[in-house]
């Protein structure tokens, strides 16, 4: 028979990111935008604590920032003087290291309240709490007029990107090895790798409409399960795959096969492996070992022991033994259907792709939002008139 290879194994829809969304600055709740199962795109604004003290900490250390400057500069316009009059002798060598060294405290002093101010920009940013990525938040921990105190270990509520979503499956390590090891015969011989068609099966037995796209095995084996993850990404626009919730994931090659194939139940295996029941020319009963390879319905395919025109005995094995002679009554195998859904449709574009570009788009995010920061650290050479810079 032709047919295509096909699994099928339990599995569970696994979230791509989940953050807890914690602040970073200890402040009242001012307003929040956040819904359960609300949709939020990268960027947009879940919560707002209360601005008020850090936008008076941000006015006093510009404050500070502005009379560190003025004494900069009048201790620095003294030590170009006495650098000018130094050689000329017309002041001591004491005089010319006192001026130097008050421009240098004056400059520590404008690098302290620089920073100072850096530090208070960034606590008044940190009051608008942004989502990292785009997905779906969970339940509100807290209530408009909270106070949040740090550290705590209540997040205010949880980021979950819904699209895509891995659907997780753990793989019997013996299939698994199998599977590479046929993999490397194909290479061997110079054959294409075979293309896999993999869906997924809602409970209800509800076919999710879209197919899936093989994103990668873990890094190691679940020894105590004897079993290995493997993880394939589904596109979800409208968010109704929900982590944790248990799916039956099928795996069907596109390309057919042709198989010897017999009922289930005419097979019998013991200490020597699977084998069968066959008719001589005789119509005598001998005794024929086989290699079995999927099943197909009620059906084994069969690897090795059999060859076509053989008759195989499919029911009645209990009555008989090896030598005996026997009358048959021929029956027919109907050929399994093959019962892939008819509606499926592949995601509008690369879903390993996506990833890759959002995890881009937020890695220039944190550029971003990290950009004032990377400058005028402590330790860093400050020059005059690049405040805020």
């Amino acid at each position: 028979m032709s047919f295509r290879p096909s699994f099928e194994v339990p599995a569970v829809v696994e979230a791509v990111e989940t953050a807890q969304i914690f602040p970073l600055v200890a402040s009242r709740i001012l307003y929040q935008n956040i819904e359960p199962g609300k949709y939020f795109k990268q960027g947009e604004e879940l919560v707002r604590l209360d601005p008020y003290p850090f936008e008076t900490s941000v006015a006093t250390a510009e404050s500070a920032v502005a009379e560190a400057m003025s004494n900069y500069e009048d201790a620095k316009s003294n030590f170009n003087r006495a650098r000018n009059l130094r050689p000329q002798g017309y002041i001591s060598a004491k005089d010319f290291d006192t001026a130097k060294s008050t421009m240098l405290a004056a400059e520590a002093q404008l690098n302290k309240a620089q920073t100072t101010l850096h530090q208070a920009r960034q606590d008044l940013s940190h009051t608008s709490i942004v989502a990292p990525f785009s997905g779906r938040v969970g339940h509100p921990n807290y209530a408009v007029g909270d106070f949040f105190i740090l550290p705590n270990s209540v997040p205010i509520t949880q980021l979950i990107k819904t699209d895509p979503v891995y659907v997780l499956a753990h793989i019997g390590q013996k299939a698994y090895n199998e599977f590479y090891s046929a993999l490397d015969k194909l290479k061997q011989q110079g054959r294409a790798l075979p293309n896999m068609e993999l869906y997924i099966v809602l409970p209800g037995d509800t076919v999710y409409p879209y197919k899936g796209e093989f994103f990668s095995w873990d890094a190691t084996a679940a020894a105590t399960r004897g079993t290995v993850a493997a993880r394939v990404l589904f596109h979800n626009p409208d968010g109704l795959l929900l982590p944790e919730e248990n799916v039956t994931l099928h795996g069907k090659l596109l390309e057919e096969i042709q198989r010897i194939v017999i009922p289930q139940k005419a097979v019998s295996q013991d200490q020597q492996g699977h084998y069968v029941y066959l008719l001589d020319k005789d119509s005598k009963v001998k005794r024929a070992n086989i290699e079995v390879g999927m099943r197909i319905g009620p059906n084994w395919a069969v690897r090795e022991g059999l060859k076509v025109g053989d008759r195989v005995l499919v029911e009645g094995l209990q009555k008989v033994s090896p030598g005996d002679a026997v009358e048959v009554t021929p029956v027919k195998i109907e050929p399994s259907k093959d019962a892939t859904p008819q509606n499926l449709r592949p995601p509008p574009h690369s879903l390993r792709e996506q990833l890759r570009k959002e995890r881009e788009a937020f890695q220039e995010y944190q550029r971003s939002t990290m950009e004032v920061r990377q400058r005028n650290q402590p330790g860093d050479v400050y020059t005059p008139y690049e405040t805020g810079k």
